[in-house]
């Protein structure tokens, strides 16, 4: 608790009192203009990055010089109780920047100094100094794009800026990897539409919309197995030291047609032997917000599997203008031959003053036989 207390402590002291997140700030708005409960993004979020983190023309005419730079800080208490493990630790210190670099190219950083979590058996894991993300986003014209770096291949749905705590089995179910006398070279050659990895993306737009985020949108990525760090601690010069192999792991697909936070598609991922195939939707009603989808993977030697997911999200009133945002949100999972059941996943989000700086809330339940836990994360980011 020192180490979160100090930390915390020279976090407030530097921050000015001007001080907000890095977008806010260039554009004088607040984190709501572009999230409704941050991280998660609205319509408007969709859009700015869309246009390569750039506002509508007459926005970023008013835009302020600011240092290109946000810092995010989040405890975790976790409570697994099938296992009787319980922990409060500082779960990352991160670093953010991202934006246009001239009139076609951007790019998008988060390096995390901290990065702990926790394993099944209950013990911290150490991977301090890993990237979460940092890609280079080329624009060739109005309806195609490169991007090149470590970063997520799903892009229908951005399950980084989730409201829950834990990423839907639905994406983060991992295809094992070949294997390799190295155990760390294998767990990185595995493959998940969640999972981050070294890769080289192109997009083609089909379809335009009214705005840049709608329309029918195509994605071919191939990912590459490894991981970019600067490992900080003993422990992360394992567990994310920086590795790269030359061969992809396969290719993954990706087709949907959206309009404003409404989408359906359908990902698939192939390799010689094992395959993905996902459909994926997304309902926006009001303040209701249904996500749903259902895959069958299959690895030769093992059994296929059918992994499924519905997620139920609503957006509470605010009547405190925007100082104040919460969610709630309900999600069932399963994957067959897993050895797990089904999962019932309740949980809530809030976010406030969404100005000068922002204090995050996330509380979540996991009920799933053998694997029940509680976890409440508190976080600042200016």
């Amino acid at each position: 608790m020192k180490r979160i207390a100090v930390l915390f402590s020279l976090a407030v002291l530097a921050m000015p009192a001007y001080a907000i997140p890095q977008f806010a700030r260039k554009y004088n708005i607040r984190c709501t203009s572009c999230h409704s409960v941050p991280p998660q993004l609205n319509k408007v979020g969709l859009d700015f990055m869309a246009r390569g983190y750039r506002m509508p023309a007459a926005i970023e005419e008013g835009r302020i010089d600011t240092a290109p730079l946000a810092i995010w800080l989040a405890v975790l208490q976790e409570e697994q109780t099938s296992n009787g493990f319980s922990e409060r630790f500082l779960s990352k210190v991160e670093l953010i920047s991202g934006g246009p670099i001239g009139d076609s190219l951007s790019y998008f950083v988060e390096w995390r100094m901290v990065s702990l979590q926790t394993r099944s058996d209950g013990t911290l894991r150490d991977r301090s100094g890993r990237f979460e993300d940092a890609f280079l986003t080329w624009q060739i014209d109005g309806r195609s794009a490169i991007t090149i770096g470590q970063y997520r291949a799903l892009n229908q749905i951005d399950v980084s800026r989730k409201l829950s705590v834990s990423t839907p089995a639905l994406f983060g179910t991992s295809l094992p990897g070949d294997p390799s006398s190295n155990s760390r070279i294998q767990s990185l050659r595995a493959f998940s539409p969640a999972g981050r990895s070294p890769g080289v993306t192109y997009e083609f737009q089909s379809i335009e919309g009214e705005s840049p985020s709608d329309g029918l949108f195509h994605f071919v990525t191939l990912p590459f197995p490894g991981e970019l760090s600067f490992p900080l601690t003993p422990e992360a010069r394992s567990e994310a030291s920086f590795e790269l192999e030359g061969s992809p792991k396969g290719i993954f697909l990706e087709t949907f047609y959206r309009q404003g936070l409404t989408s359906i598609g359908l990902h698939g991922f192939y390799d010689d032997d094992r395959w993905l195939l996902t459909g994926l939707g997304t309902l926006n009603v009001n303040s209701l917000l249904i996500t749903g989808g259902i895959g069958v993977d299959e690895q030769d030697g093992a059994a296929s599997r059918v992994r499924s997911s519905l997620q139920l999200e609503y957006l509470l009133p605010s009547n405190v203008h925007d100082r104040v945002r919460a969610a709630v949100g309900f999600r069932v999972e399963h994957v067959t031959n897993s050895g797990r059941k089904t999962a019932y996943i309740p949980y809530f989000a809030m976010s406030g003053p969404n100005k000068s700086y922002t204090f995050l809330l996330n509380i979540e339940y996991r009920g799933q036989e053998d694997n029940r836990r509680f976890v409440i994360g508190c976080s600042l980011l200016f």
